[in-house]
């Protein structure tokens, strides 16, 4: 019989806490879950595997492999569920529950089916009326009301499928894939020998989001050292991207915009389309096979 679980975060910790119904609501939990899963997988044709920034078309799901917090997660659906702590059902508005789940199959094939939770789905008793006989009446205990799609799947492993990076964010921790540059890192960068800046304090200091997550990138997978900088203004001039070389030195923006712009490009998210030859900038991108 299936069971309800939610994810909650506490002082900071993802925990899990055993959601208890009555027969009734069990024999109905299981057909829900089952007739979500099967419209999230339904005419998905590829996997691709999330690095941060691919946003999936409607028949793409993106995966992300052995997550440990997902692995903890399924670790704990997998006890006896009398043994885990129950939701404090006087109380849980404070719970912190970030998603519902259950568990299905058996064995290797067991999945987690992941519902994301938000405070919209809590019914307040000052607002919510209540159908009894043939009136209504002001709903008086606490309730909340299930989702109506998945958020995402989790196997034994702990790989998650998944459709949307920013809801499953709210629910694990994923700054593996979303990790920005520090001040620190930022100066540092600024120093880099392939670069000029010409006001680094005012770099860092207007450095937003954006940028803190490009220099990141650039930084892991090395572009500056792995490519010279002739060879980088080589390829700017080959699609007309403008590329101001300084003493044998890239020239940074100053201006978001501009700065932006140029990570974008050594990042291969600057292109020129095919068919107008119009210069496009695109916030993500994969291999085409």
């Amino acid at each position: 019989m299936a069971q309800l679980y939610a994810a909650c975060r506490l002082a900071g910790s993802l925990v899990v806490r055993h959601v208890q119904m009555n027969a009734q609501l069990q024999n109905q939990l299981d057909g829900i879950f089952q007739a979500q899963d099967a419209a999230f997988s339904d005419g998905i044709n590829a996997e691709i595997d999330f690095t941060g920034d691919w946003k999936p078309d409607a028949d793409e799901i993106l995966v992300t492999r052995g997550l440990p917090k997902a692995q903890a997660l399924f670790a704990e659906a997998s006890q006896n569920a009398v043994a885990l702590t129950p939701l404090d059902v006087n109380n849980f508005q404070n719970e912190g529950i970030k998603a519902l789940f259950t568990m299905i199959g058996n064995g290797p094939n067991k999945r987690l089916l992941i519902q994301s939770f938000g405070p919209q789905q809590i019914l307040s008793s000052k607002l919510t009326f209540l159908h009894d006989g043939n009136v209504f009446q002001k709903l008086t205990e606490p309730a909340f009301t299930l989702g109506t799609h998945l958020l995402a799947t989790v196997n034994p492993a702990g790989d998650v499928r998944f459709k949307s990076f920013s809801l499953l964010r709210r629910v694990f921790d994923l700054g593996i894939f979303y990790r920005q540059a520090t001040d620190i890192e930022l100066r540092a960068f600024c120093n880099h020998p392939s670069l000029t800046i010409a006001d680094a304090a005012a770099f860092v200091a207007g450095a937003d989001e954006g940028i803190r997550k490009a220099v990141h990138t650039v930084v892991k997978v090395d572009v500056l050292g792995n490519h010279p900088v002739t060879d980088i203004a080589h390829k700017a001039t080959a699609i007309g991207f403008s590329l101001n070389i300084n003493s044998g030195r890239i020239e940074v923006p100053l201006d978001r915009k501009g700065a932006k712009a140029l990570f974008s490009f050594l990042l291969n998210k600057v292109y020129r389309g095919p068919i107008n030859d119009q210069l496009f900038i695109t916030n993500s991108n994969r291999p085409l096979n």
